[in-house]
């Protein structure tokens, strides 16, 4: 006798949304223009910039102590460099960009790292995308979204992050959101590539 449960008839592999390749790719630079010039101008108003390092700061403490110093030495941010592979962004210098920029609004908004905090900040982080003229029904903004609050998802649930952080995004677009968040959950370290 088989046994049927509810999560064996959930389809997580049936395409909700229909993208081509070039939509992904002018959504991918749309984003990274906008990522890359946030992460620019705080630089520039915060008087230094960031560095792509592996032994980041990765508790909230670290972070604050690392922006403090930042500020007064004027020395570079260090943001990880790690799990920057795949990104959905133009290249892995934009995901750097992004982690300077929201490493330190998390600093800046007195955020922590708890997932309510980040789903604040992620929240802020989309807000700034709406203000400055991204439509929420726009492939670029639901890249982002997808990103930063699919990822809040995934480590609610399962307790970490994307096996592969474009293949984990694309997911949620074509899939939606919820199955997408739910495929990368049953994808194993084994199955990253099928």
């Amino acid at each position: 006798m088989s046994i049927t449960t509810l999560a064996s008839t959930v389809p997580t592999d049936k395409p909700r949304t229909r993208v081509t390749g070039l939509q992904i790719q002018s959504a991918r630079r749309d984003l990274s223009d906008i990522v890359q010039r946030q992460a620019d101008e705080l630089a520039g108003q915060l008087g230094f910039g960031w560095q792509a390092v592996a032994a980041a700061p990765s508790t909230y403490q670290q972070l604050r102590g690392a922006v403090d110093y930042s500020l007064v030495s004027k020395k570079p941010l260090p943001v990880s460099s790690e799990n920057s592979a795949t990104v959905i962004y133009t290249g892995p210098e934009v995901n750097f960009a992004f982690r300077f920029w929201h490493d330190v609004s998390h600093v800046r908004h007195g955020l922590s790292f708890a997932l309510e905090d980040e789903l604040e900040l992620a929240l802020w982080h989309l807000g700034v995308l709406e203000r400055g003229g991204l439509s929420p029904e726009s492939l670029a903004y639901r890249l982002f979204q997808a990103d930063i609050v699919g990822q809040l998802l995934l480590m609610g649930l399962a307790g970490r992050f994307p096996f592969d952080q474009e293949q984990f995004v694309l997911g949620c677009i074509v899939l939606g959101m919820e199955s997408g968040v739910l495929a990368e959950i049953r994808r194993t370290p084994e199955t990253r590539d099928a």
